[in-house]
């Protein structure tokens, strides 16, 4: 059930199962949940003038303490308001385009149930559901642009500069038009794929065993095998090579342990030189044979076109809702 949950969040539950039974409660409520979201996040803690304390105050004037705590062995089940929260903040996930349940969203949660104690609380000491769903919103537009700044793409003229200076220039070859608009479509997926938390980048293919950490791994170290067989293709009168990336390449190289950001660039980096080079591959070339691994020899145009079919099916993958 808790699956999509962050660490804290998990521990919110938890924190908020311990409250529950010290008051004797034989149910999770959204009081007990709102204890622990203020015990994980203490950002929300020190904006409030509520304290855990006061809630505690609070829910002593309205329920007398019980002469036993509830046993901690005693499985507790959420109140019908508390599963309605949980539900809430499912919902609040989705909408914010985002897959992972936080304790910002078990907040929004509580507030969508106004009738609630917790929601209660919270309105009483300023915090009410569209305010802070704004903040909520404005802070990950916030964090975008930032990560944006850090890959050096700031706003759409910006970004435009950058394809400028990859190169703006005509194929030598008009056959390879084509293929190269369709690289250069995938890489202005960079933007969606920014916006992917680590979380996200952790999520498993639907089609491949891979998180989207190693799926786009692969498709850097396939623009890297392309683009020195396309350096060796300029050089040489045919091309032989042992074979395609090997998918337990992923694996090996630890994909899943780097940062998302650095595994986006490194992806956008290779294939700009790659888009570079073919923009220099004369006609004459295309129909060079090459030979990839025990498979009969085709043409380069043919190796170029697989490529980006390729690309295209396995980032389609990585930017489907999974």
């Amino acid at each position: 059930m808790f699956e999509r949950y962050t660490e804290k969040a998990r521990r919110t539950i938890f924190v908020a199962r311990r409250e529950a039974s010290t008051y004797g409660s034989p149910t999770i409520e959204t009081e007990h949940l709102l204890l622990g979201i203020l015990h994980e996040d203490k950002g929300l803690a020190s904006r409030l003038s509520l304290t855990a304390q006061a809630i505690h105050n609070e829910i002593s004037k309205r329920t007398p303490p019980p002469k036993e705590p509830t046993p901690t062995s005693v499985d507790l089940p959420l109140s019908h308001e508390s599963k309605r929260v949980l539900a809430y903040g499912g919902e609040e996930s989705q909408a914010l385009a985002s897959r992972i349940i936080d304790v910002e969203r078990l907040i929004l949660g509580l507030l969508r149930e106004p009738d609630s104690f917790a929601a209660r609380l919270l309105r009483q000491h300023g915090i009410g559901y569209d305010a802070y769903r704004k903040n909520l919103i404005d802070s990950a537009i916030k964090e975008h642009k930032q990560r944006l700044v850090r890959r050096g793409v700031t706003t759409d003229a910006a970004n435009l500069r950058l394809r400028e200076r990859m190169e703006t220039r005509e194929p030598s070859a008009p056959a390879l038009q084509a293929p190269i608009a369709k690289l250069e479509n995938l890489l202005n997926c960079a933007i969606k794929l920014d916006a992917y938390s680590e979380h996200d980048a952790m999520q498993v293919l639907k089609r491949k065993p891979w998180p989207r950490k190693e799926a786009l791994g692969n498709l850097a170290d396939w623009a890297m095998a392309h683009q020195g067989w396309l350096a060796r293709a300029l050089t040489e009168p045919k091309l032989n090579v042992p074979g395609y990336v090997g998918e337990q390449w992923t694996s090996v190289q630890q994909y899943s342990a780097l940062p998302w950001p650095d595994i986006v660039d490194l992806w956008v980096c290779v294939n700009r030189l790659l888009i570079h080079v073919l923009r220099h591959i004369p006609e004459e070339k295309l129909n060079m044979p090459c030979r990839i691994g025990i498979a009969g020899p085709i043409p380069l145009s043919t190796l170029i076109d697989r490529y980006v079919e390729h690309c295209e099916d396995v980032l389609e993958q990585i930017l489907a809702r999974l």
